[in-house]
C-alpha cells in the first residue's frame, strides 16, 4: 500500500496548529526567497530555502489536516487495482466490485486482472462524500431517525420537523442519481424519463434513482415535481423489467402509498 498511499492524521488538538502552518505557508509562497527553518536541540538552525510550487504543496496538506485531522496522499500512477481503490474509498473490495459492474467505476481488463484509473477512484470518491455529506445534513434536520414514509406525508401533512428544503431534495438526489456517470441529468431530464418511461441514454441514471436513492427522498422528489404515484410506480416498474434491478424498500413505499 505504502507505494500508493500514505494516510497522515493528526491529533484534534494539533488542528489549530496545522492552519497556522498553512497560514504561513501562503504567505512564504509569495516571497522571492521562501523556505522553512528548524531549531536543533543544539540551539542551531538550520534553513531550507524552496521553490514556491513547494511550498504551495505543504500548505494544501497542511490546510486538510486543519479541516479534518486526516489527509490521503496518493501517489499518481495511471492505473490501481480495486485492493487500492478500496483503500481510497473507504470502502469493502465486494462493494468496489458492485460499482466497476453497476458502471459508477469505469475498469479495464489486464489478463483477468481489473484495473481502475485513479481519476476515475477520485471522482467517485467526491460524489459520494458529497453525497455523504447532504444525506447527514439532511438527517440532522429531523428530530427522529428517518423511516418509511406515512399516510400524513402521503397528504402532505408531515411535521415541519421533518421537512426537507426543496433544494435539498433535488441536489440530494441528483447527486446519487449522477454519481459518478461522465454526463449528468438535470431535475428536468429526470422527471421527464419518469413519466415518459423513454430511457434512451439515461436507463443507467434511471436505475440509480429508483435502486440507490432513499424511498422518501424518492417520494419526496416525486411531490416536489408533481409526479403522480401511479406513474412513478409504473416507472420504477418497467425499469426494474429493463434492467432486473430492484429496490424491496421503494417496492414497500410505493404499496404504501397505493
Amino acid at each position: 500500500m505504502a507505494e500508493y498511499l500514505t494516510r497522515l492524521k493528526i491529533e484534534s488538538s494539533d488542528q489549530d496548529e496545522a492552519r497556522k502552518g498553512a497560514n504561513l505557508l501562503d504567505h512564504a509562497a509569495t516571497l522571492e526567497h521562501g523556505g522553512v527553518f528548524v531549531t536543533q536541540t543544539d540551539g542551531e538552525i538550520v534553513a531550507a530555502e524552496m521553490p514556491p510550487s513547494l511550498l504551495r504543496a505543504m500548505k494544501s496538506i497542511l490546510t486538510a489536516l486543519a479541516e479534518t485531522g486526516e489527509v490521503l496522499l496518493l501517489k499518481s500512477d495511471p492505473e490501481i487495482s480495486p485492493e487500492k481503490a478500496a483503500e481510497i474509498l473507504g470502502i469493502s473490495r465486494p462493494l468496489v466490485y458492485q460499482r466497476m459492474d453497476s458502471g459508477k467505476l469505469p475498469f479495464r481488463l489486464v489478463g483477468r486482472h481489473r484495473r481502475v484509473l485513479v481519476n476515475d477512484v477520485m471522482i467517485l470518491k467526491r460524489f459520494e462524500d458529497r453525497r455523504r455529506g447532504l444525506s447527514n445534513a439532511l438527517d440532522a434536520d429531523t428530530d427522529k431517525p428517518t423511516g418509511p414514509v406515512t399516510k400524513a406525508e402521503k397528504s402532505g401533512q408531515s411535521s415541519s420537523s421533518r421537512a426537507f428544503r426543496s433544494s435539498d431534495i433535488d441536489q440530494l438526489v441528483l447527486g446519487t442519481t449522477n454519481a459518478p456517470y461522465r454526463r449528468t441529468m438535470s431535475a428536468t431530464d429526470l422527471v421527464a424519463r419518469i413519466t415518459s418511461r423513454d430511457w434512451r441514454n439515461w436507463i443507467a441514471h434511471v436505475a440509480t434513482f429508483f435502486t440507490e436513492v432513499r424511498p422518501e427522498l424518492i417520494l419526496k422528489f416525486a411531490q416536489r415535481h408533481a409526479i403522480p404515484i401511479e406513474d412513478l410506480a409504473a416507472s420504477y416498474e418497467s425499469m426494474k423489467s429493463a434492467t432486473g434491478e430492484s429496490s424491496p424498500a421503494l417496492e414497500s413505499a410505493l404499496e404504501r402509498m397505493a
